[in-house]
C-alpha cells in the first residue's frame, strides 16, 4: 500500500494581501500626517480669510472643548496649557472651565458666532502683545463670550501652530 503522501501547507493568499494592504494603509497615514504637519499649515495661511477662519473656528472650538473636560475644581489641566500662549494668565485660561456645551455649540455655528481678523476688529495690539502676527488672529464671539486664536507658523515642530491668547466670558 502507498502510503500518503503529506499535503503542502494551504498558502492562505487572502491574509497576505490583507496584510499588505493593511502596511500600505498605515504607511499612507503615516506620511499624511507628516505632509500636514509639515505643510499643512502653510497651506492654511496662504488661503483667503474665510478659509482662515473656518480653520480658526474648527480649532478653537475643539481645543475648548477639549479643555474643559480636563477641568478639576476651576483649573484646567496642564495638557491642555500648549493650546494657551504661555504669556496668558491663567484666570483666563481657567475660564474655559466655565464654558458649557451651549456656548461651545453657538461658537462653532456661524450662524451664532461671529468671527473676524483680529485687525478688522481694532485689537491688532492684543496679537503684537502676544508677538502673534495680528493677520494670523481671528476674534470669535457670541453672546456668552469671546475668544481670540492665532496660527503660530513660527512655531517649533513640538510646538501646537494655534494658541488661544483671549477668553473673556461676558456672563458671569
Amino acid at each position: 500500500m502507498m502510503e500518503d503522501a503529506p499535503q503542502p501547507p494551504q498558502q492562505n493568499i487572502g491574509l497576505w494581501v490583507g496584510l499588505g494592504c493593511l502596511g500600505v494603509l498605515v504607511l499612507s497615514c503615516c506620511l499624511l500626517t507628516f505632509w500636514v504637519q509639515s505643510y499643512g499649515l502653510r497651506f492654511i495661511l496662504a488661503q483667503g480669510d474665510g478659509t482662515k477662519i473656518w480653520f480658526s473656528r474648527m480649532i478653537l472650538v475643539g481645543a475648548l472643548e477639549g479643555t474643559r473636560k480636563t477641568c478639576t475644581e476651576g483649573v484646567i489641566s496642564e495638557d491642555t496649557l500648549p493650546w494657551f500662549h504661555p504669556d496668558m494668565p491663567s484666570a483666563a485660561r481657567n475660564r474655559a472651565c466655565l464654558l458649557d456645551e451651549a456656548t461651545l455649540r453657538a461658537l462653532s455655528s456661524p450662524e451664532q458666532a461671529s468671527a473676524v481678523p483680529l485687525t478688522q476688529a481694532g485689537r491688532a495690539e492684543l496679537g503684537t502683545r502676544f508677538d502673534m502676527d495680528p493677520a494670523f488672529c481671528f476674534e470669535h464671539a457670541t453672546e456668552q463670550m469671546s475668544a481670540v486664536g492665532c496660527f503660530d507658523s513660527d512655531g517649533g515642530p513640538s510646538a501646537i501652530p494655534y494658541q488661544i491668547i483671549d477668553l473673556t466670558l461676558h456672563r458671569q
